[in-house]
């Protein structure tokens, strides 16, 4: 058993719920480690080591519910989604997700910064992709990845379509879809606009529609960086030095529980309330070295990328 999970478990509740506001302390706000410890009275290097240490416990305690929690998210619940959808405006009845990718921007490394650099935002940074469902909860985000990654490239390698192909289905067993951008190709499961030189009139209307649906996606990045402005402050941001990816993760997971308590903008829009906080935070912990690798391991730290100009064509296809 991890070390860190084995001092988690020794805590008594008032040291769980202390390092839980510790954690919560340092991703509201970037704040220097001094000054948290002038607040706390402890040391900053305990107070780095606390926040790390919790952050990584709720990792691997609630990992499978940022994976697909097909527990929760049954053939009927999706269905309900999709009804959801439809009632807002949405062409369609058998849209119950949407996919959208965000970038966020870190700190220049000191090596390797090609890796992360996004010809397109002309940013270093860190891209996840992650699907929202209308109750305003991510139910799947895959991440991090260097920054000049496509989107279509970080979908190929997250394995969503082999999740979406044996769960996206209703009790009848039709298939149901996620919607994204245009960077997204059209394939099982999954659906973008219409687009190409010739757009037919009932394609427009098509997507005009379906981008009033879509817009709301946005609106769960924007309340993540709101709710926890440590992961949004990209000074603070050094992923060859910090686990970027285990508190931007960690946030996404804490902000689902903040949507539950207070129901704010997504779900009310779509008229779509989130689970009790008793049904969202339900079965593991699992085991799955994949989904440690994403947050845990400094993947850019050693890696020597040849100069093939592969991402310079993903990022003129993006920007195209």
């Amino acid at each position: 058993m991890p070390a860190y999970i084995q001092c988690e478990k020794s805590r008594n509740k008032e040291d769980r719920i202390t390092a839980l506001c510790m954690l919560l302390r340092r991703l509201a706000y970037p704040a220097r480690l001094v000054d948290v410890e002038m607040q706390f009275g402890w040391e900053k290097s305990r107070f780095s080591r606390i926040t790390y240490l919790t952050a990584a416990f709720l990792w691997q305690r609630w990992k499978h519910l940022l994976r697909f929690d097909s527990r929760r998210l049954t053939p009927a619940k999706l269905a309900w989604f999709a009804a959801a959808f439809k009632s807002k405006g949405a062409p369609l009845d058998c849209i119950a997700g949407l996919i959208d990718r965000t970038l966020q921007k870190n700190a220049r490394p000191v090596r390797n910064q090609r890796i992360v650099y996004n010809g397109w935002k002309r940013i270093h940074c860190l891209k996840y992709h992650a699907v929202v469902s209308p109750d305003g909860l991510v139910i799947h985000v895959h991440g991090p990845v260097d920054g000049r990654r496509h989107d279509e490239t970080v979908y190929k390698e997250s394995g969503l379509a082999d999740i979406l192909d044996k769960h996206f289905w209703t009790p009848n067993h039709q298939p149901l879809f996620l919607y994204g951008d245009p960077a997204y190709s059209v394939a099982a499961h999954m659906m973008s606009p219409f687009k190409g030189p010739v757009v037919t009139q009932d394609q427009r209307a098509f997507n005009r529609a379906m981008s009033k649906i879509r817009e709301p996606v946005e609106w769960i990045f924007k309340e993540v960086a709101q709710q926890f402005t440590f992961i949004d402050f990209s000074r603070s941001q050094k992923f060859l030095l910090s686990p970027c990816g285990l508190f931007y993760l960690v946030s996404l997971l804490l902000c689902n529980a903040h949507t539950i308590l207070h129901y704010p903008q997504t779900p009310q829009y779509f008229a779509c309330p989130p689970p009790t906080l008793e049904e969202y935070f339900i079965g593991g912990p699992i085991g799955d070295s994949q989904l440690d690798a994403w947050c845990l391991d400094s993947m850019w730290e050693e890696i020597e990328v040849e100069d093939n100009g592969e991402e310079d064509n993903e990022e003129n296809m993006e920007e195209a």
